[in-house]
């Protein structure tokens, strides 16, 4: 799977992001709830290279704190999206969660109005826009790229 880990460092560096104080471990709880997932080990590993105190603001979207990523992905509004591939890792300007698809390593978007308002949501893939690219080339274009998507409608028009 192609995380483009170094075009993600890229972005970091840009920010001029402080790799020796903002950096903390991956915790075990969080370790175990990847694992139970079924993630792929280089995403894993990915979390825990990037695992830092607080979320990253690349742009107007924002990479979760690792730590986080258990307790959002677990939270009641969010459906269980996990179990159906979509992993929360971040969200965009209006809120909307940018999700990693677990299977084919693209990064999107889910509306979240209709995630969080909708009591049953039967087919994921109406809500879910991918923009078929990897998270360093999303969190890379999201501060290189003028136009990038910061949202799950403006990923509609974007991959049009």
């Amino acid at each position: 799977m192609n995380l483009d880990e170094s075009l993600f460092k890229k972005a970091l560096k840009i920010q001029n992001f402080d790799f020796d104080n903002d950096v903390i471990k991956v915790t075990d709880k969080t370790i175990e709830f990847l694992e139970s997932i079924n993630l792929y080990s280089e995403v894993i590993e990915f979390f825990k290279t990037f695992s830092f105190k607080e979320e990253i603001e690349f742009g107007n979207v924002y990479f979760n704190c690792v730590n986080r990523i258990r307790i959002e992905n677990l939270e009641e509004e969010n459906k269980e999206i996990y179990k159906h591939n979509l992993l929360i890792i971040g969200s965009g300007l209006n809120g909307d969660p940018i999700v990693l698809n677990t299977k084919t390593g693209n990064v999107g978007y889910i509306f979240h109005d209709i995630l969080w308002e909708n009591d049953n949501i039967e087919d994921l893939n109406k809500i879910y826009i991918d923009l078929k690219i990897s998270v360093g080339t999303f969190f890379y274009k999201s501060i290189t790229e003028k136009d990038f998507p910061i949202d799950a409608y403006e990923a509609e028009d974007y991959i049009k």
